[in-house]
């Protein structure tokens, strides 16, 4: 059953170390800038299939991800359709309808054809929405706190700040010791990795799709003749049976980042003053306005989970509703841990809570399974350097998915040893 749903679904993706540090490690140590990533998370609004009420409400239960700052400009869901694109856009960017889409809306009739969404343009229509809506600059508004009249604040930079500080550098604040050029070089590491995710929800019953797959099994088997005509159709038919069992929940979500460069930075500190209203800091607010700022496309990816009722093991006690609440939430942490695992540059990292034995507050919600190699990251004034590896435990990951029952362990645990390593310390997956 599992292999043959299979076969459906696939068809529908600032230091070195110390010198008395081992000298072995210090040579493979990986030394980057360290920075909290901040993010912003949009919904498409999406009410073109069934139980969507239901669904989009389920998408209200998800947590935002522990391990980022929210960094909220409102915005939180979004209407596309006074962006979609004019015949001319659409020739200027080369866009061609998608193959999959036509054969699949063919397949199937008039009335359920839109069920089966073609996301192909999506991202065109985010890019209008972006550019039009100027969501980059409300962002650095956010990051800067500036107001109508153009006076601002660095309350969010020094809020963040203090999240991304190792305890060495929060010894040296207390010191005094810690330099404004080290502050602001934290300030830009911070802002040079703000993120916006644009995910778009949608919940479909197997058998609209199923029995578009059965029709061109259809019609290849009546290319065939006689008896091996007769086993074809019986074999689409059999596999139409399992396919369209249940329902499937979709999640896409698109991956954009602000950019945010040494010249845009230094074009925008022009505009900063100290002389303002009432003594405040202000900015020349019809330049700021003036600049433009963006967005980069980092990437897309999708997740689809399967969701039948009639095999759900468990579930007795649950409701139908709250099995599509849990699929939908779920599936969501589905497709950021996939973004997080194909983009480096949106890969989070987690504190450790305990070192003998490694243990982090990560588990099945951040798609573990066991396993999984992780970097030990130590951070000083800015900088992290790797200072070993360590490994899942598969016997002991943590089950912190949205609906899980209370578990006897609330952290996952790792293999591994490492003298050097502190519970302050971070660890990252490893690729």
């Amino acid at each position: 059953k599992t292999k043959q749903r299979g076969i459906f679904l696939a068809i529908i993706y600032f230091m070195a170390f110390l010198l008395t540090n081992n000298v072995a490690n210090a040579q493979e140590a990986k030394k980057e800038g360290y920075q909290r990533s901040s993010l912003h998370i949009i919904n498409i609004e999406n009410l073109k299939f069934d139980n969507a009420a239901k669904v989009n409400d389920a998408y209200l239960k998800y947590e935002f991800p522990k391990n980022y700052d929210q960094h909220d400009i409102g915005m939180n869901v979004i209407n596309l359709d006074n962006f979609k694109l004019s015949d001319e856009e659409k020739a200027a960017l080369g866009i061609k309808e998608s193959e999959l889409g036509k054969g699949l809306s063919s397949m199937i009739s008039s009335a359920t054809a839109g069920i089966i969404e073609n996301n192909s343009q999506v991202k065109y229509e985010l890019d209008k929405f972006i550019k039009e809506t100027k969501v980059a600059k409300e962002l650095v508004k956010k990051w800067y706190s500036i107001k109508d009249d153009g006076t601002f604040d660095f309350s969010v930079f020094n809020e963040r700040i203090k999240l991304s500080m190792s305890e060495e550098d929060k010894q040296r604040v207390q010191q005094a010791a810690l330099a404004q050029t080290e502050i602001d070089k934290m300030s830009q590491k911070l802002i040079n990795n703000t993120f916006v995710v644009f995910t778009k929800l949608n919940f479909v019953s197997n058998a609209i799709p199923a029995e578009a797959i059965r029709q061109v099994a259809y019609a290849q088997a009546d290319k065939l003749s006689g008896m091996l005509q007769t086993i074809a159709r019986k074999a689409a038919d059999k596999i139409y049976e399992k396919a369209s069992e249940g329902y499937s929940v979709w999640t896409t979500a698109w991956l954009y980042k602000l950019e945010w460069n040494d010249q845009i930075a230094a074009n925008f500190n022009k505009l900063l003053s100290s002389k303002g209203i009432n003594s405040s800091l202000s900015i020349d607010i019809n330049a700021f306005n003036a600049m433009n700022f963006n967005l980069e496309f980092i990437g897309q990816e999708k997740a689809t989970s399967l969701v039948t009722f009639s095999l759900k093991k468990g579930e007795g006690d649950r409701t139908e509703d709250e099995i599509i609440e849990l699929s939908t939430v779920r599936n969501v942490d589905k497709v950021f841990t996939k973004l997080q695992r194909e983009y480096e540059v949106f890969k989070p990292l987690y504190q450790l809570t305990g070192v003998d034995p490694f243990t982090a507050k990560l588990g099945m919600k951040e798609g573990l399974e066991g396993g999984e190699k992780f970097e030990i990251l130590e951070i000083r004034g800015g900088e992290y350097n790797k200072i070993g590896t360590i490994e899942v435990d598969k016997s002991k990951v943590w089950d912190n998915r949205y609906g899980a029952p209370k578990q006897e362990i609330e952290q996952t645990y790792f293999k591994g040893k490492n003298k050097d390593a502190r519970e302050w310390f971070y660890v990252r997956l490893v690729k």
